[in-house]
C-alpha cells in the first residue's frame, strides 16, 4: 500500500512529527532534515509561492522552497498543496 501524506509520520530523529502539517508560523527550523515511515527523507521548508500537492520542487539554502519542473529531487507533500509563506515538510522524490 502507497502511504499517502495523511499516513506519513517522522521516524527519526524525532518520533510523531505529522508530515502532512503546514503553518504560518515555523514550528522546527528551516531545512530540518529527518526520516519518515515511508523510508524517505523529509524536509522543513517556507513556501516561496503557492504549490500544490504533488508539485517537483526545488529548496534553497536558506530554506525556501520553489516550483521546479526538472529534476528537483523534492516534492511538496502536504494535503491541499500550501500558500507563499507557509511552512511544510516536502520529501525525496526518489529513495
Amino acid at each position: 500500500m502507497a502511504a499517502t501524506a495523511a499516513t506519513v509520520f517522522a521516524t527519526i530523529p524525532t518520533v510523531g512529527i505529522d508530515l502532512d502539517d503546514k503553518s504560518s508560523t515555523p514550528a522546527f527550523a528551516v531545512n530540518l532534515r529527518v526520516y519518515g515511515n515511508d523510508g524517505r527523507n523529509h524536509i522543513y521548508a517556507r513556501a516561496s509561492e503557492a504549490l500544490s500537492s504533488t508539485e517537483t520542487i526545488k529548496i534553497g539554502t536558506n530554506g525556501s522552497a520553489s516550483s521546479d519542473s526538472g529534476s528537483a529531487g523534492w516534492t511538496v507533500n502536504v494535503t491541499g498543496g500550501v500558500t507563499a509563506g507557509q511552512y511544510f515538510f516536502a520529501k525525496r522524490t526518489a529513495l
